[in-house]
């Protein structure tokens, strides 16, 4: 005998969804599934309060109660079997692997190298894209940055993913093509996120002999064991 206490959900008929052991005491053809979940629908509304393990299970109940119905009708012969899909033409598009946040250091030196490639002249040969028209006037860079809510990490993230829907593999962009707005911290936010990507070998960037700095997409590096550092493994350097 029920508790009157009992949630609506664990009483007849809604026990039916909620307990996968009613499922073998009933004949699917006597359940009218719609009917049943419109009701389960509403009295969670009515409650104001949704349990999601309590709505999984009767979803999953619903649906083996449609299977069942189904796979008799196939036995009887009143539904064709499904048939298999002929995947020989099936062609998969190439799903660019995501961004992946790394615990691997950068150091100091690394930055150094990264913008020294970027500000050398003529180091190697490219080709330049076709010229764009472009004037653009900026001050000195000065603004204050609260370090402990700057995640690097993340922003290099947002700035590779916002490369990603303006170029493709290959494509080059001017610098300032590629800000969102040109307020100092968008300069500073991009431009830094850009040489964590250079030394990372996600783009390449240089700046030709007119002092317009350039970005290229390129294929993501693969990624290596010595490339994923255990957190456990990165301890804090304390100086006395």
């Amino acid at each position: 005998m029920m508790d009157d206490d009992s949630p609506f959900w664990a009483t007849p008929p809604y026990i039916l969804l909620t307990d996968v052991l009613q499922l073998d005491k009933v004949d699917p053809w006597n359940v009218d599934v719609g009917k049943l979940v419109g009701g389960f629908l509403d009295e969670m509304k009515r409650l104001g309060d949704i349990d999601f393990r309590i709505s999984g299970n009767a979803l999953y109940s619903a649906s083996v109660i449609f299977m069942r119905k189904t796979r008799e009708l196939v036995e009887l012969g009143l539904l064709p079997p499904e048939e298999e899909e002929d995947e020989g033409d099936l062609v998969i598009p190439l799903i660019r692997p995501p961004f992946r946040l790394t615990n691997r250091r950068v150091t100091i030196e690394e930055l150094l190298v990264a913008m020294d490639h970027v500000l050398s002249k003529g180091s190697r040969q490219r080709s330049t894209p076709t010229k764009r028209r472009y004037s653009s006037k900026a001050d000195s860079l000065t603004f204050q940055m609260n370090i402990d809510q700057a995640n690097i990490e993340e922003t290099i993230a947002d700035v590779y993913e916002d490369l990603c829907r303006i170029l493709k593999v290959g494509e080059v962009s001017k610098f300032v093509d590629v800000l969102m707005n040109n307020t100092r911290q968008e300069i500073v936010r991009v431009f830094f996120s850009l040489l964590f990507l250079f030394a990372r070998a996600y783009i390449d960037i240089w700046m030709d002999e007119k002092s317009v700095i350039w970005v290229k997409l390129q294929d993501p590096p693969e990624v290596t064991e010595d490339d994923e550092t255990p957190e456990e493994e990165i301890q804090p350097e304390i100086k006395t």
